[in-house]
């Protein structure tokens, strides 16, 4: 006999919590409004599973499936783990005792009985429910949650571990992250979640990364955010400026924001690993990593090239990062803008990532004929330089400031507000 108790659409509306992560989504999709009392509700796409995934959970989860044709929900109450794999087109829902719960689906959700039950998807463990669809062939789950619970999964992969005498950076780092979500709700119009669990937005790795001090600083800042005018800010943040952040529309030819401006930070992220660093380039890698990047665009300038005769920087934000790479190759030349240039160069010492900032020196080395065979890359600083310095934000707090002086200093002009 399956495991599974099997409920109609009638009786799936007695059981408790049975209705909530599908009929609220209806509240979700709306942008973030300032007079609630509770945490709003964030939708957090999943990193794609591929066709195949596991779902189980430590209480009763409740499983709602569409009938075909009559579009009637079933919901199935199990403490079973369920696979759920792309077949055909659509996706089947397999239980742990081999019973076929649903076959060729277009989408289901999976939710816990009580509010805080947990949800393990491929062994890592969410709060919240879950929203599965399809993405072409592969399975895309949406993790629908309440936004505090939301970063407790942020804190820790932004910041790795940190120590009590840092918390002031922990809770800087909470309202930046909050701030970041509330303006971003409804970004993708025409998708069903708000945000991707990876650096497009901000990390999220579930209830995996729960620590006691994430907690704590999630807590003492309960609803606060950054405004400016009266408005959400675009908190952006980078892990190292290695001296100076550096405006907006310098970085990424954006519309300013008065908030997002150079900052000078001469001191408090000089402990960063990131302070200095070597990249050294053979020429395989200096003319393939170029000849990938020049191929993933479609309007690149140039055809593919053989060999590279120049490669030289000008041109320097007041931060100190370069505007211009420009590349003489046997097809012609092209020239790579601001931020772009970290991703046409990429980084040697780790195949496949970007080079960790544009403020570097390059001094390319030659052949007998002049021809450049290598580069070696000296610089300074991590990440993108638009917005708060997370090593100097930790440095700050290390020296006794307090997070939402910490804030204000890299945000200008903004202010540290409560809102639920």
């Amino acid at each position: 006999m399956s495991r599974f108790v099997r409920y109609s659409s009638l009786f799936a509306l007695l059981l408790p919590g049975a209705t909530g992560c599908v009929s609220q989504l209806t509240t979700t999709a709306g942008l973030f409004r300032a007079d609630r009392t509770v945490p709003p509700v964030v939708r957090v796409r999943l990193p794609d599973p591929g066709s195949e995934l596991i779902v189980s959970t430590t209480d009763r989860m409740l499983i709602r499936i569409p009938e075909q044709p009559t579009g009637a929900i079933l919901t199935y109450s199990t403490h079973a783990s369920v696979q759920l794999t792309i077949h055909n087109g659509g996706i089947d829902v397999i239980s742990a005792d081999g019973a076929r719960l649903g076959l060729d689906l277009n989408g289901l959700t999976i939710q816990t009985v009580n509010d805080d039950g947990v949800l393990t998807v491929n062994g890592i463990a969410h709060s919240g429910c879950l929203i599965v669809g399809r993405d072409n062939a592969e399975i895309q789950v949406v993790n629908r949650l309440n936004l505090d619970d939301y970063l407790t999964g942020v804190l820790q992969p932004e910041l790795g571990e940190r120590r009590d005498d840092e918390i002031e950076a922990v809770k800087a780092q909470a309202v930046a992250a909050r701030t970041y979500a509330l303006a971003h709700l409804g970004q993708y119009e025409s998708k069903s979640y708000d945000l991707h669990a990876d650096v497009s937005d901000q990390v999220y790795l579930g209830r995996s990364q729960r620590r006691d001090w994430v907690d704590r600083a999630v807590s003492a800042t309960a609803g606060e955010v950054i405004r400016s005018d009266g408005h959400l800010i675009d908190a952006f943040y980078h892990s190292t400026c290695g001296g100076s952040t550096d405006a907006i529309e310098d970085i990424w030819g954006s519309s300013p924001r008065p908030y997002l401006q150079r900052v000078v930070d001469d001191t408090f992220c000089l402990w960063s690993k990131y302070t200095e660093w070597t990249e050294e380039f053979d020429e395989p890698t200096l003319t393939g990593n170029l000849r990938s990047y020049r191929r993933l665009l479609r309007d690149a300038p140039i055809a593919d090239f053989d060999r590279i005769t120049d490669i030289r920087l000008d041109g320097r934000t007041a931060g100190g990062r370069y505007r211009r790479l420009t590349v003489e190759t046997s097809s012609g030349i092209w020239t790579i803008l601001d931020d772009k240039i970290r991703w046409a160069l990429g980084r040697p010492s780790r195949p496949g990532t970007i080079l960790p900032s544009s403020n570097f020196t390059l001094e390319p080395t030659r052949d007998a004929d002049g021809r450049v065979v290598g580069a070696v890359v000296h610089g300074t600083g991590y990440g993108h330089g638009v917005g708060m310095c997370q090593c100097g934000m930790i440095g700050r707090a290390r020296d006794g400031e307090r997070y939402d002086i910490i804030l204000t200093t890299y945000y200008p002009g903004t202010e540290v507000v409560r809102v639920y």
